[in-house]
């Protein structure tokens, strides 16, 4: 993730600037997950929300929104938690939610359980 364009050496509106682009340079670090947050800023659209939570609850994930998170960016932030009956979340909506989330610049976490191999 590259924040350089919010650090000192910039302008307010430079810092300011939406980079969200579409997640795909660290969707590996993401992929295998079994819980995804998304952070919603105060006052920022949610558009294509409806859709995004209409595909997961098809893949069979169960969307909560506004969620209770074990983070939060801010006392004015609401979270969308994405899960999957205790399962690792489905690739496709992972890679979907992920990147809806950066088209929309809003934080992101995620909990990947240990596996066998990691332990």
């Amino acid at each position: 993730m590259t924040l350089d364009a919010r650090g000192p050496g910039y302008d307010r509106k430079a810092r300011r600037q939406r980079m969200g682009g579409n997640g795909s340079e660290h969707f590996d670090e993401v992929d295998g997950s079994s819980e995804f947050f998304i952070y919603v800023a105060p006052n920022m659209s949610t558009k294509g929300y409806d859709g995004l939570k209409s595909f997961l609850n098809g893949l069979g994930c169960e969307v909560e929104f506004p969620a209770v998170a074990p983070l939060s960016p801010g006392p004015r932030h609401q979270a969308v938690k994405i899960t999957n009956a205790g399962e690792l979340i489905p690739s496709a909506g992972l890679k979907r939610a992920h990147a809806w989330a950066h088209t929309h610049s809003f934080l992101h976490s995620f909990f990947k359980p240990l596996t066998a191999k990691e332990s």
